[in-house]
């Protein structure tokens, strides 16, 4: 991926008011994938956050959301929506097996962000 287009997944994902970005995440991740990311048990929570008046989510919450969004964009603007979405919830070599989302989750960014641009650009770099 070319360092402009990964800038501007960055750009956009901090400066993008957080209810548009859950907003965003909810309609093309869902609502379950983006409580996930968020590690929340309240399944409500991301339709809340969804809200332009609706609450903010706590800051490491909120990390989370961003980091998960910067992760699904690189991935959906390469492969697509569907794409984006398999390879978030399913199992990763390049992750030791485990699931991107839960990546996002425990904020391991740069391990994430890794396999994500290993994917679109058909290398192994986490």
């Amino acid at each position: 991926m070319e360092a402009t287009t990964r800038n501007e997944i960055y750009l956009d994902a901090t400066r993008m008011n957080i209810h548009d970005l859950v907003r965003e995440l909810n309609e093309n991740v869902g609502a379950t994938v983006v409580q996930t990311m968020a590690g929340v048990k309240d399944r409500t929570s991301p339709y809340k956050w969804a809200k332009p008046d609706g609450p903010e989510p706590r800051a490491e919450i909120e990390a989370r959301l961003r980091l998960g969004y910067r992760v699904w964009k690189t991935l959906e603007m390469a492969e697509g929506k569907h794409v984006a979405l398999a390879w978030l919830m399913g199992a990763n070599p390049r992750l030791d097996e485990n699931l991107p989302v839960l990546y996002v989750q425990q904020q391991h960014s740069r391990e994430v962000i890794g396999a994500a641009e290993a994917f679109i650009s058909d290398t192994y770099a986490a």
